[in-house]
């Protein structure tokens, strides 16, 4: 990989976010951001006050990045424009609008719409690997928005899933130091909660995400590449432990 995909690949992982583990439902924590330039993501106290369920806007704005990322690592350059164009309508438009409402800083929500404008700038004609690496740092803010809101899927749920996405593009990026910082908050992030999960009935997904989070440290450590096939496997592991929360 070229030496301007890496440097992106390291400017991406420092604005990820990782975030802090709260309980279940109105209980979740919020995220804490790595980049000391970007706003300051905002930390929820346990019992605060929430501003209901979380709005379709930002379920959009999730699904959009996410999809860009595949979409990208799949080479569908002409789908991948269409994703990117809709992540930066929805954060210009309704997810703005709802996160004002949730009472979200001006500079939080224009730092979201920066990232989610980046990936439209991007993706007409960057290399699909660095487009995937801006949709996941628009993907990183998702955590602190969604811990303002009532689910029952903890946001570090959501933190998890950037984190293991992180994790596969550094990979594949060939940016070892990066990787071993999503490594990193990967790590932190289930150890924060991993412990809810078991009291949510998630005891056994809990073991294997315990095996996958050591398999990526040892990768990581290495500088290996597989980290990316591991951090596949993470991603469907994510899927299980929302499942805990969703029965």
């Amino acid at each position: 990989m070229g030496a301007a995909i890496r440097g992106l690949a390291v400017a991406t992982m420092a604005g990820t976010l990782v975030a802090a583990c709260g309980q279940s439902g109105g209980r979740t924590g919020a995220s804490t951001a790595a980049n000391p330039s970007a706003p300051a993501a905002r930390t929820v106290p346990d019992g605060a006050a929430r501003h209901g369920p979380i709005p379709r806007a930002l379920r959009t704005a999730e699904s959009a990045a996410e999809d860009t990322i595949d979409l990208a690592l799949a080479g569908k350059r002409a789908k991948v424009i269409a994703k990117a164009n809709a992540l930066k309508a929805v954060a210009d438009g309704p997810a703005r609008v709802a996160l004002h409402a949730a009472g979200v800083s001006g500079g939080e929500i224009a730092e979201f719409r920066a990232r989610a404008d980046e990936v439209a700038k991007l993706g007409p004609r960057a290399d699909l690997l660095r487009v995937a690496l801006a949709s996941n740092r628009a993907f990183g803010l998702m955590p602190a928005f969604f811990a303002l809101y009532d689910s029952p899927v903890p946001a570090a749920v959501t933190a998890l899933d950037h984190l293991d996405f992180e994790a596969k593009l550094q990979a594949k990026a060939d940016a070892p130091a990066a990787l071993r910082s999503a490594v990193t908050g990967l790590d932190r992030t289930w150890l924060k909660l991993r412990p809810d999960v078991v009291r949510s009935g998630g005891a056994r997904v809990a073991v294997r995400f315990d095996a996958h989070v050591k398999r990526m440290e040892r990768l990581a450590a290495a500088g290996d590449r597989a980290a990316g096939k591991e951090a596949q496997h993470g991603l469907d592991l994510v899927d299980e432990v929302e499942a805990v929360y969703n029965r």
